[in-house]
């Protein structure tokens, strides 16, 4: 398959070149593994309280961990990109990454959904409380949604492009 114009561009940025450098990718795991670990030990665990989960823990209190999932979700943004900038080639075309962008879309759209529908009626839930079932809905799909996300991540490595062309890939 022959590069495009795009792809030999990231390939030739200076965050490519130090991506290929002996310890930046490595290093890049790790951060995306702990960036990983703040959103799913923060958020993950907001969304199993909104379900029903620990209900003597007041909802609020677990609301004010949220910051250090943001934290954890931009340090995966930003070393998600220095992977995506040194190797292309491996996301444009790999259906894995297709299916982790689209969970991380839904991902997204729930959040912003359960912001302006829901956080003023669950932002009082106290020990004991139930979420409202719309609050519940979108917190069990948000548990949906990350596990999507971090499954089509792990499987990048086993899904590598194929050798022709891909008609159903968003770039080829």
């Amino acid at each position: 398959m022959n590069p495009t114009a795009f792809e030999l561009w990231l390939k030739s940025t200076w965050l490519a070149d130090l991506m290929h450098t002996a310890w930046a990718w490595p290093t890049a795991e790790s951060l995306h593994f702990f960036g990983l670990c703040l959103l799913m030990g923060t958020v993950g665990v907001f969304d199993l309280r909104l379900i029903g989960l620990a209900k003597q823990i007041p909802l609020p209190a677990l609301h004010r961990l949220i910051p250090f999932g943001i934290g954890g979700f931009i340090i995966n943004i930003l070393t998600g990109i220095s992977f995506f900038t040194a190797e292309p080639d491996q996301y444009l075309y790999n259906p894995s990454f297709h299916t982790k962008m689209l969970f991380m879309t839904l991902a997204g759209i729930n959040v912003l959904l359960f912001y302006t529908t829901m956080f003023k009626k669950v932002q009082n839930c106290g020990p004991g409380d139930q979420a409202p079932m719309p609050a519940r809905i979108m917190g069990a799909a948000s548990l949906v949604f990350w596990i999507g996300v971090i499954s089509g991540g792990r499987l990048l490595t086993f899904f590598r492009p194929p050798i022709i062309s891909c008609p159903w890939c968003w770039f080829s």
